[in-house]
């Protein structure tokens, strides 16, 4: 037989949550991964570009290899190797990885039959400057 006068123990349940030094070294390591993806992610779009530039600068030389055959000497820019037909397209504009144009020379310098060079991301700086004939050394 039961009698209500036993005494009913209560459990109390307290609440449990993240203490603030735990939702802190959350926050810090989020922080610290979002930084290295950022460093690596922004990075990867400069090397695209350059990627492309020199993609660009292969075809063209060899535009300028095929232009040559054909009329022994090379044209006298780039924009003549639009207007005939067989070589580079009339619908693709002749631009680096940074929407600007190419800088294009003939006679070119120290001996060279031409020059092909694009100014890179930052035209005042000339260590990022991409050259046809240099560009393989550079990697």
């Amino acid at each position: 037989m039961l009698t209500d006068s036993a005494p009913r123990r209560i459990r109390v349940r307290s609440a449990r949550g993240f203490s603030l030094i735990e939702l802190t070294l959350v926050v810090v390591i989020l922080g610290v991964l979002m930084a290295v993806v950022a460093v690596n992610v922004l990075g990867q779009g400069e090397k695209a570009k350059r990627r492309a530039t020199e993609a660009s600068m292969n075809t063209i030389q060899a535009q300028l290899d095929s232009y040559h055959l054909e009329y022994s000497a090379y044209p006298p820019n780039l924009a003549l190797l639009q207007q005939l037909e067989g070589f580079l397209s009339k619908n693709k504009s002749i631009k680096d990885g940074w929407k600007r144009d190419f800088l294009y020379r003939t006679p070119g310098s120290s001996g060279r039959a031409y020059d092909l060079i694009s100014m890179g991301g930052n035209i005042d700086d000339p260590s990022d400057d991409i050259d046809i004939w240099t560009m393989d050394l550079d990697q």
